[in-house]
Parts: C-alpha cells; sequence; structure tokens
C-alpha cells in the first residue's frame, strides 16, 4: 500500500460514505502519473492535491520538478519571490508527451512564470470576495505565483484561502489543451454532480463539486479556452493534509463555481498571449 493510498483509508475510516470514488481517483491518479500529466487536472485530481498536500520543500528545483522563477526587478503584481517550491513526493516523472490542439506555445518559462503570475493576482483581486485573504501557500512567498513543471509542461500555483481563522487551497493549473480532451464531464472529480457551460468566446467549462467523507466541499472549474490553453481550477479543503490542522479547515470551499469560472476565464491566464 502506497502513501497515497493510506492517506484515503485513514482518511475515511468510521467516516460517513462519501459521494467521491477514492478508489477511482487514486487508480486514475496513478495512471496519470505514469502516462499524462495533463489528466492531473482530470478524474485524479482529489487523490493528486492530496498527494502535494504533505509537500517537500526544496530550495530550488530538482529534475524533473518545478522551475524556481527567477528574482524580478518589478513591482506589485509582477514581484516574484525566490520561495521553495512544493514538489510531489515520489519517483520524478519522465518528460510526458501528447498532441495538443494547437501547436505548443513557445515562450520560455522565464516570460510565462511572471507573466501569467501577474494575471492570475489581477483576477483574484477582482473575482475573490474582498471578506477572504488570498496567500501564497509556501514559506517566504505571501502571495500566490506560479511555477513551471518542465515534465508536464503546465504552470501551476497553489493558495491559501483565509476567512474568520478558516482556512481553504486554492489549485491553479494552466497547461495547453490535449488533442483528444473532450468538453464533458469525464474528468471530473465527482461525474455525478457536474456540470457543462457553453461560454463563447471563451470556450467551455466544466464545473463539479464534491464532498469529503467528514463533509467537506472540494469545487473543480475546468475551462477549455478556444485557443487551446485549458484553466484548471480547485478550491477546498480537501487539499488540506498532514500539514493543515483540521480545526482551521473550513466546511465550505470558500469560492463559489461561478468565482471559479470567472477566475479562469480571465484574458492573461493563456499560453497563447
Amino acid at each position: 500500500m502506497d502513501e497515497l493510498t493510506k492517506y484515503f483509508r485513514e482518511a475515511v475510516a468510521g467516516s460517513p460514505p462519501s459521494r467521491i470514488d477514492l478508489d477511482g481517483l487514486i487508480a486514475v491518479d496513478r495512471q496519470r502519473r505514469r502516462q499524462r500529466a495533463w489528466t492531473l487536472t482530470g478524474a485524479g485530481m482529489a487523490a493528486a492535491v492530496a498527494a502535494v498536500a504533505v509537500p517537500t520543500l526544496v530550495a530550488g528545483p530538482g529534475p524533473g520538478g518545478m522551475a524556481l522563477p527567477p528574482m524580478s526587478s518589478g513591482s506589485g503584481d509582477t514581484l516574484l519571490c525566490a520561495a521553495p517550491i512544493p514538489l510531489v513526493s515520489g519517483p520524478e516523472p519522465s518528460s510526458q508527451t501528447y498532441d495538443t490542439v494547437r501547436v505548443r506555445p513557445t515562450e520560455p518559462s522565464e516570460a510565462g512564470v511572471p507573466r501569467l503570475t501577474a494575471a492570475l493576482r489581477a483576477a483574484l483581486a477582482g473575482t475573490v470576495p474582498t471578506n477572504l485573504t488570498v496567500t501564497g501557500a509556501v514559506p517566504e512567498c505571501d502571495r500566490p505565483q506560479f511555477a513551471y513543471e518542465p515534465p508536464y509542461r503546465q504552470y501551476e500555483t497553489i493558495a491559501t484561502l483565509s476567512r474568520d481563522g478558516r482556512r481553504s487551497h486554492l489549485r491553479v493549473t494552466v497547461y495547453p489543451t490535449p488533442a483528444d480532451a473532450n468538453a464533458d464531464c469525464a474528468n471530473a472529480p465527482d461525474g455525478r454532480n457536474c456540470e457543462v457551460w457553453g461560454l463563447g468566446d471563451d470556450g467551455v467549462a466544466m464545473l463539479s463539486t464534491s464532498t469529503d467523507p467528514a463533509g467537506g466541499t472540494l469545487r473543480w472549474v475546468q475551462l477549455m479556452r478556444v485557443d487551446g490553453t485549458s484553466v484548471t481550477i480547485t478550491v477546498g479543503n480537501l487539499l488540506y493534509g498532514d500539514t493543515g490542522s483540521a480545526d482551521l479547515a473550513a466546511r465550505e470551499a470558500l469560492l463559489t463555481s461561478q468565482e471559479l469560472v470567472e477566475l479562469a476565464r480571465a484574458p492573461g491566464l493563456t499560453l497563447y498571449p
């Protein structure tokens, strides 16, 4: 039994029945790690976020890990911090290859990280309610910022939402849309509770809400933009693991599905600027 399976078995022990198919989530996440990184945003999401909830913090990028963004001389939304980056534990994945709906973006990650970080921070400022506080989820970096994951050819960040002493995690991933991706609920954490929204020129969004064994809420949105970029956003206390106090975890997800859709639609969250 690996650590991921052990984590979920302990989480559900003695709890009421869950709406989430844990065995299915674990199996799909294992397949994602062996084959394609883009499915991290699909059916294996709940398992994947649990895996990164107990991160290994490093001072710089390891082989196949997240690329540490350089320090920026800018200010405000363009200022980056050289903070430790969380890496998923276990064997380092090989570089993933898959066909995309458009030719792959050619923007170097050194430019993509600050550009996408600025776009995300602006989107958060315009979407997140004023009674919520958004902070970075790694030490020494109090604002959310993207990191580039070379094996998966995607950008990702994890942030913490706080209100009245209760916390929830927010995860945002930006990646090229796979050629065989479909605008449906097949990859949702809970396909039984999922909707598909047509957003016109912004593309198609899939929205799903799941409930964990202890009654917590996980919201998931995946936007397939018409330009060939996909954006997946997840929020909820399922992202808290051994490093987070259960007493501080918010029972609700702190952001609505509509707010997640608005974040995903932010014009700057694209790989084809």
